[in-house]
């Protein structure tokens, strides 16, 4: 049962907390793009997309038919060729805002210059650069995230175990970090993944498992600081086992640096993901990706610049909101910068 006192004291300082963050106009900016382009990637097949949102054809009313496949429109080749399809008499079509598929291809129309059909132009195939810049916001987010959220949870766990045992796991672990960070992350992301097969699933895994030793080596600095507080010393002498010393006491106290790390590993993440792609080592095409694009660029650099300028820019916008918001919760967690 908690401790009345301590939820009080917990609510406080979070309201701290939030207050000192929210004084931090650049970081609550970033926070805002942050979430923007989170909602972007959450919400793809309703911004970008060839297939309607909803439609009546043929007296009939289709709900969705850009996230469920159904046979009457299925048995007519639509899913194929909706964008050639106008609605006729009693019939409607609600598309999405960007009317194009990030993987619909039209030769006729390579390489376009931005115009009111393709506001950012047109990729080497004929795709709106638009419409795969929105869905390869939704791959670069779920990389950012998961691949981040697999770092810190071995990071924590290997980390807690070092700090709270000491001894020969602290030795373990520590022996293992030094191993691991003695080879630059990034090549050691393109040297695995030379040797599997291009997937959005592999490329999560491989830069989270190489982006642990950060969080563990902070995490085990926490613990040790901790575990000599008085709390956990009079946890100890009430006789609560390691499980619940650790996860109920140690660890809450323990995630502040945590927070301010995860924030930063997302945004290099995302930049890791973008240069994989660029570098062929990526998603597989035609997933839409930024690096994708970028990498598109290469023969075109004379004259397609489009193809460079946006996909850099929702890079740029993207890794910058999250550092952002790093640099301000680490400001709003420490409290000698508290007013």
């Amino acid at each position: 049962m908690n401790n009345p006192v301590t939820v009080i004291e917990t609510k406080k300082r979070k309201s701290l907390v939030w207050r000192q963050f929210t004084k931090n106009k650049p970081a609550l900016a970033g926070l805002i793009l942050a979430i923007a382009m989170g909602l972007v990637g959450l919400f793809a097949p309703f911004l970008a997309g060839d297939i309607p949102i909803l439609m009546k054809q043929n007296g009939h009313l289709y709900i969705l038919p850009n996230l469920f496949t159904y046979q009457g429109l299925q048995e007519q080749n639509l899913y194929q060729n909706f964008d050639r399809w106008e609605p006729g008499a009693g019939e409607f079509a609600w598309r999405p805002p960007v009317p194009h598929g990030p993987l619909r291809q039209s030769l006729r129309e390579r390489l376009e210059p931005p115009s009111r059909k393709h506001l950012l132009g047109t990729d080497d195939r004929g795709r709106d650069v638009l419409s795969r810049i929105i869905w390869g916001t939704r791959i670069s987010m779920s990389v950012g995230f998961i691949a981040e959220g697999i770092a810190v949870l071995l990071g924590v766990i290997l980390g807690a175990l070092a700090g709270y045992y000491g001894g020969k796991v602290d030795m373990l672990v520590l022996r293992l970090v030094e191993i691991w960070i003695c080879v630059p992350s990034f090549f050691l992301v393109i040297t695995v993944m030379a040797f599997l097969d291009p997937s959005i699933i592999n490329i999560m895994v491989v830069i989270g498992l190489t982006g642990w030793p950060g969080i563990a080596r902070l995490v085990r600095g926490e613990f040790l600081k901790q575990k000599q507080q008085e709390y956990a010393i009079a946890a100890r002498a009430a006789g609560l086992n390691d499980r619940r010393i650790i996860f109920r006491h140690l660890l809450p106290n323990s995630l502040s640096p945590v927070f301010v790390s995860a924030t930063f590993g997302v945004a290099g993440a995302i930049l890791t993901e973008s240069a994989l792609s660029f570098l062929g080592f990526g998603v597989p095409p035609p997933t839409a990706s930024w690096g994708e694009i970028l990498k598109q660029s290469q023969n075109y650099v004379d004259f397609g610049w489009w193809l460079v300028a946006f996909p850099g820019i929702a890079i740029f916008m993207t890794v910058v909101s999250f550092n952002l918001v790093g640099d301000g919760l680490r400001d709003a967690l420490d409290p000698r910068l508290r007013q």
